[in-house]
């Protein structure tokens, strides 16, 4: 057993009060549950400091690559310090329980889509909040970063004060470890807030600029106190995204850097957080904000990500390559200035296991509305009326509503499992279930526009009742036979286990190295290929080692020229019973092009001569 397993031996019952982690944290009370896991608030048993405390899903437990991803993202948010940002203490596992849990700052407070309910903020309070979160923005993409899902429901304001706001949820923040674009888990809802290049818009890479967006959209509708009109059905969504949105009556200082927030082309947006929390004028004397009174109690959730492939664009030129050799991560040293509240540090060293598994957007798509305005003993906070769940989606009568409408069912996983295999989108598009249970499915989709990933998103809603996470994986019209080929293979072709193959890194700049590793078996050759986004496909075998059952392959790839726009890659990991003779015949003459390589992969798997297919998405730069 690999040193990333952790077996859960525990049972899948809530945790009663009084239960001990690790002998430091100690379970108070159940807060809620997630599509991740259930929620708790909890004491540091040392010090008695309150936090939050998450346990994973036993599923996911099971899941190597998702408690590698879990524990490296808990480590960047853990080194990340800043007063407008929750704290992240500890991702372990209890050693008797055999629970992998992720402890964090607790935080009491009302979300700032509770207060907006109310009514607009004043420009005061307006640049107060906007400052602050551009600060702790800007520090989270200084730490590489991204928090992806910025809306007022994921700001915190403690005691009504506008100036201890707090974001919360980093939970599809993606570190340097991914690059994949989410829809679903919560995306009907959230879809005010993201960005056109979230959407595949403007290349479909996902940066700090798309925060900036993100808080353009949130400021504004705090201006207005309404949400901005930013389309409902695919068609009007990626439309209105398509140019600035309407603002006009909002403060003429704020519309100045607002209008540039809110430009659809990333490279027209202020290039940092900073830019925006030094241009914005705060009021003298600064804000302490409205007396609302403490409203609510928020568990501060890290969700994790899991699945993104990673991928190379470009030109392969052997002269760039480094020799192919195996390396071996080296753990950073610990900062002993951020300890946890017990004064200690568990967190996980990283894997010394080689290159990482790469990281699948997660939320949680099934948690109650956290700010319900009830503590976990269910007594109401003052000032925090309870809301009329009459209308659609639990809002008051009258209100806006981002949520789908769909009745409340709950479809089996046997329904879930048929709808995929049964689902047609076309040419270019193919699905791949990452996990599926009850009213929570992980989905990658591999397709060519973004209009495409949409349609399955509202189908599958139609269908099914609840809303999917889906991984974007958006590839050219050049790499579309490949993904053809994924589509057309049979059901119980994809049943077979496929082979394993994990990324580094899912963004490539100029210069980086592509570090990959797959796992084979003595008796099932594995082949290594790069289609690059010209649909080129490239056998990287002389670029890969071999240690047991494990293939490393690193190279360093140089884009042919040098740009900032990122462009698709695929790396694919191809198992056969055989070595494949009339592929390598084929890849003996060079490169081949993506229609003429899925032709060959069609007449092998047709004799029965491959055994499993894996594909990763990662995406280079030349700038």
């Amino acid at each position: 057993m690999s040193e990333e397993t952790i077996v859960v031996t525990a049972p899948h019952g809530r945790l009663p009060p009084g239960t001990q982690l690790n002998g430091l944290y100690e379970v108070e009370a159940f807060i809620t549950s997630g599509g991740m896991g259930d929620i708790y608030r909890g004491r540091a048993i040392v010090t008695r400091d309150a936090v939050a405390i998450k346990t994973i899903r036993p599923d996911m437990a099971r899941n190597e690559m998702a408690l590698s991803l879990f524990r490296k993202e808990a480590s960047s948010l853990h080194n990340l310090h800043h007063e407008a940002i929750v704290r992240y203490f500890v991702f372990t596992n209890d050693p008797v329980l055999g629970i992998p849990y992720l402890a964090m700052e607790f935080v009491e407070g009302e979300a700032l889509s509770d207060i907006l309910r109310r009514g607009a903020l004043g420009t005061g309070d307006i640049r107060v909040l906007m400052h602050r979160l551009a600060l702790g923005l800007q520090a989270a993409h200084q730490h590489g970063i991204i928090h992806r899902d910025l809306s007022p429901d994921n700001i915190l304001v403690p005691d009504g004060d506008v100036s201890r706001a707090k974001i919360i949820d980093f939970g599809i923040a993606r570190s340097p470890l991914g690059d994949g674009t989410l829809i679903g888990s919560g995306f009907a809802g959230k879809i005010n807030y993201v960005s056109p290049e979230q959407l595949g818009l403007y290349g479909g890479e996902v940066g700090p600029r798309s925060d900036i967006y993100s808080l353009g959209l949130v400021i504004a509708e705090a201006a207005c106190g309404k949400h901005l009109d930013m389309g409902t059905s695919h068609v009007e969504v990626l439309e209105k995204r398509r140019r600035v949105p309407e603002i006009s009556g909002i403060d003429p200082v704020l519309r100045q850097i607002l209008q540039r927030m809110l430009q659809s082309n990333p490279k027209d947006r202020p290039a940092s957080m900073a830019e925006i929390a030094d241009w914005i004028p705060l009021p003298a004397g600064g804000s302490r904000g409205r007396p609302w009174g403490l409203v609510g109690l928020a568990a501060v959730l890290l969700l994790a990500a899991g699945g993104a492939a990673a991928y190379l664009t470009g030109i392969l030129d052997p002269s760039t390559f480094h020799g192919a050799r195996p390396s071996k991560p080296v753990a950073g040293p610990t900062d002993a200035n951020n300890l946890p509240p017990h004064g200690l540090d568990p967190l996980s060293p990283p894997s010394d296991a080689g290159p990482s598994g790469t990281t699948t957007d997660r939320r949680e798509p099934s948690e109650p509305d956290r700010h319900s305005g009830t503590g976990p003993d269910d007594a109401p906070h003052p000032g925090n009326e309870p809301r009329d769940t009459s209308a659609p989606g639990g809002s008051p009568p009258g209100e806006p509503t981002d949520k789908p409408t769909n009745p409340v069912r709950v479809a089996s996983i046997d329904q879930v499992r048929d709808f995929l295999r049964d689902y047609s989108g076309g040419r270019c598009f193919f699905i791949a279930p990452v996990t599926v249970a009850v009213n929570d499915t992980t989905i990658e989709a591999y397709g060519a526009t973004p209009a495409t990933f949409m349609e399955f998103d509202e189908a599958f809603q139609r269908t099914l009742g609840f809303d999917p996470e889906i991984n974007l994986r958006q590839v050219t019209a050049a790499q579309c036979p490949i993904v053809d080929f994924l589509a057309r293979r049979s059901p119980a072709q994809r049943a077979v286990p496929q082979p394993s193959l994990t990324l580094k890194s899912d963004i490539l700049r100029r210069g980086d190295e592509l570090m990959a590793r797959a796992e084979t078996r003595p008796d099932r050759p594995v082949e290594l290929l790069l289609i690059s986004h010209d649909g080129i496909v490239h056998n990287l075998a002389g670029y890969v080692t071999r240690a047991g059952n494990t293939l490393n392959l690193r190279l360093r790839l140089m884009p042919a020229e040098q740009s900032a726009d990122a462009t698709p890659q695929l790396l694919m990991a191809l198992a056969s019973n055989r070595p494949l003779v009339s592929l390598q015949g084929a890849l003996k003459g060079g490169p081949l092009t993506a229609e003429r390589f899925a032709r060959i992969l069609g007449e092998e798997e047709a004799k029965g001569q491959i055994t499993g297919v894996t594909m990763k998405h990662f995406k280079l730069t030349g700038g």
